[in-house]
């Protein structure tokens, strides 16, 4: 006798419920999610920069906690100028010297000195540093004019008005035109103190700094050499000296005194102090 197969009983629909149904899940939450993230790796990432900047001033550049403290992020400052300038050097050198390997020979530092023009050629001026230091940018009379920002670089006087979001008055770089800040361009310090020519007491990998600053505004699009610094009389030196320590001085000892007030800002125990001889 053939069994008889039993109808499974009907499956009871659900009932029918009167919360409305859960939004979907928009992608406007998530990028807000995304961002939240974002900017929460940004603050470490920044807390850990100063940290970083605030520890290698204090304990290796051996720069007092208070200079330290205020100026947290000068080393990380300068590190990003020398970022920016190698790669303008990267682009100079592809476009004037077809050098299609350049962002390698700058990056390892295995870049041969480029060709500088000479600074006594047609066209060219000689200031004093008195001279010189008229070219910052300020009024000239009613008409609204600006003075050019000239700078000078080892000796060598470029014309950078081009570049006045950088070097105008008020601007980060200003405290550079108008006189030879070279040691400045080895140690990134901007301090008054710090724009000074002499290089007494650098190191040999801070001095080869200046031959990249040199090139850079040999070869830049806006940046145009204009002549060379010549030497001040020693009466004016002489003078000079007076106005800023109240006494007499030589060419040796007011060098020796802008030296080492220059390396009280940098605060850089490991060098020695410059005494001449």
């Amino acid at each position: 006798m053939a069994l008889r197969r039993r109808a499974a009983p009907p499956t009871p629909s659900p009932a029918p419920s009167d919360d409305p149904p859960p939004p979907p899940r928009r992608p406007v939450r998530r990028c807000l999610r995304c961002c939240r993230a974002t900017l929460l790796l940004l603050l470490l990432a920044l807390s850990l920069a100063f940290a970083l900047s605030v520890g290698r001033s204090a304990l290796i550049e051996g720069r007092p906690l208070s200079t330290a403290l205020r100026q947290p992020y000068a080393s990380l400052n300068f590190a990003m100028m020398r970022l920016f300038r190698d790669l303008a050097r990267v682009k100079a050198r592809r476009r004037r010297f077809a050098q299609k390997d350049a962002l390698m020979r700058v990056f390892v530092s295995d870049d041969a000195p480029l060709p500088l023009a000479d600074v006594d050629g047609e066209g060219r001026i000689a200031l004093t540093a008195e001279e010189l230091a008229e070219y910052d940018g300020r009024p000239i009379g009613a008409t609204g004019e600006r003075a050019p920002l000239y700078l000078s670089i080892m000796g060598r006087i470029y014309d950078v008005s081009e570049g006045k979001a950088f070097y105008g008055p008020g601007r980060s770089y200003h405290p550079l035109t108008a006189k030879d800040a070279s040691r400045a361009f080895c140690t990134g310090c901007l301090e008054p103190e710090c724009l000074i020519s002499s290089l007494k007491g650098l190191s040999d990998a801070e001095r080869s700094e200046l031959d990249k600053w040199v090139e850079l505004y040999e070869h830049h699009d806006k940046y145009k050499l204009v002549g060379r610094l010549r030497p001040d009389a020693p009466e004016a030196t002489a003078a000079t000296a007076a106005a800023e320590m109240g006494e007499e001085m030589t060419e040796e000892e007011w060098e020796m005194t802008q030296v080492m007030r220059s390396k009280a800002v940098e605060g850089v125990k490991k060098r020695k102090v410059f005494r001449p001889k």
